[in-house]
């Protein structure tokens, strides 16, 4: 009788290890969840979306608070303490805007939303604009929701060079690099400079910034060339490689595609690819075997003819939705990435954002004077306004990490930005 008892004891065990196993393998690889939840006595209609390892998505709460018949969108990357139903609260206010703040874990995780004629506006963006706002704004309990927390950071700076570093507005993981006249500066939490020439070059038409490197033509050599320079934009390591042919400096950039760059030399009618991960560069294309050309997605092949006529890659998808802007950017996935709109204004582009599970809620985040000066590193958007590099994050709203008054009147001079 003992071994029955103890066969069914160790089958009950089994048993029970064998559900907890189940109950946690489900618990890690669970795809979240969708709920909804009212608050103040139904003023607040919240949807909260939870999205946890799916492919090609990051971890990441979308929440959106129905107000009065407007709805607000947010994003958090981050888990909070509670497991679910985590905005406790909602502050609102009522006037020339309309603006929403949840409250999570009894804080604000992101700046006021506000709306006013179908566009939405981060509050520390439209300060000064509606006095009464501004009043109620401060009277907000400052444990919950402060609004320097969302306001520039430039007490504290580092210069070097001409460039002035902002020690508090520095990311971790972010690399900064600027080109100057004889290299390229490195910016983390100090300012190298790197030279890459022994003489001053005002313009370097055949470079870029490839992946997590800047990558230029020798341009020590006049009328033809054959090395290219890798410059690693974490270590600041520079390292070299020949082309199999002597390229002309009558050759341009063609586009990036999957962080190898392409480039045309219209005088030997060849295509080049640049790797510089692997610091290596073919010739992938000339009169014989044409040149290939690659737009929204496909790559084609194109005569040397077209080629001639700089005729650069174009990978921007078509969105019916978005088609009055003059470029869309999408990053990140459907369930937890952005769609970055800029419409061209008087002064430049306005830049906007909208989530990707709602692309009705345009929200503004700044105005550029160049849509070429963008770069996206996850939610973080980095731009160049006038003689400094800025970035926007939800967490920190706008914050200027470097100034050099050179990028200003030397349009020459670009940047890139990549992390770790």
């Amino acid at each position: 009788m003992k071994k029955k008892y103890k066969i069914k004891y160790k089958s009950v065990l089994v048993l029970v290890f064998l559900v907890l196993v189940v109950f946690c393998c489900v618990r890690f690889y669970s795809k979240g969840y969708t709920i909804h939840y009212k608050l103040q006595d139904g003023a607040y209609e919240i949807t909260e979306i939870y999205t946890k390892n799916a492919k090609r998505e990051r971890d990441n709460y979308y929440i959106e608070v129905v107000t009065n018949k407007v709805t607000y969108g947010f994003e958090f990357y981050h888990t909070f303490s509670k497991k679910r139903k985590v905005v406790n609260d909602v502050i609102s206010y009522q006037g020339d805007y309309e603006c929403v703040l949840p409250v999570i874990d009894g804080k604000a995780e992101t700046d006021i939303l506000c709306y006013k004629n179908y566009r939405y506006y981060f509050y520390n963006t439209i300060r000064g604009n509606e006095k009464a706002l501004d009043e109620f704004v401060d009277t907000i309990d400052s444990d919950i929701y402060d609004r320097h927390d969302w306001q520039d950071q430039t007490g504290e700076v580092k210069t070097a060079d001409g460039l002035s570093l902002y020690i508090k507005n520095i990311v971790n993981d972010h690399y900064l690099m600027i080109t100057n006249l004889k290299g390229i500066y490195k910016v983390d939490d100090s300012v190298s400079n790197i030279t890459i020439f022994d003489k001053d070059t005002y313009q370097r038409e055949l470079s870029a910034f490839v992946g997590n490197y800047y990558v230029t033509a020798d341009y020590v050599e006049s009328q033809q060339f054959r090395t290219f320079y890798f410059i690693d934009m974490i270590t600041g390591k520079k390292e070299e490689a020949k082309a199999p042919n002597y390229i002309s400096f009558d050759s341009y950039v063609q586009g990036i595609v999957d962080d190898v760059l392409y480039i045309y030399d219209r005088d030997n009618e060849k295509q080049y690819t640049i790797n510089p991960k692997k610091k290596k560069i073919d010739e992938v294309g000339n009169s014989k075997k044409k040149i290939k050309y690659y737009q929204n997605g496909e790559w084609e092949k194109i005569t040397p003819i077209k080629a001639n006529k700089t005729l650069l890659f174009s990978k921007e998808e078509k969105y019916l939705e978005f088609q009055k802007y003059s470029a869309v950017h999408h990053i990140g996935g459907e369930s937890s990435g952005y769609y970055y709109l800029l419409e061209k204004v008087k002064d430049g582009y306005e830049l906007y954002r909208t989530p990707s599970q709602n692309k009705k809620i345009i929200t503004y985040i700044a105005t550029v004077e160049d849509m070429e000066d963008i770069y996206f590193v996850e939610d973080y958007v980095y731009f160049q306004d006038k003689g400094k590099i800025k970035y926007y994050h939800d967490t920190t709203g706008i914050r200027t990490l470097v100034e050099y008054k050179e990028l200003e009147f030397n349009k020459n001079l670009i940047f890139g930005v990549c992390k770790k």
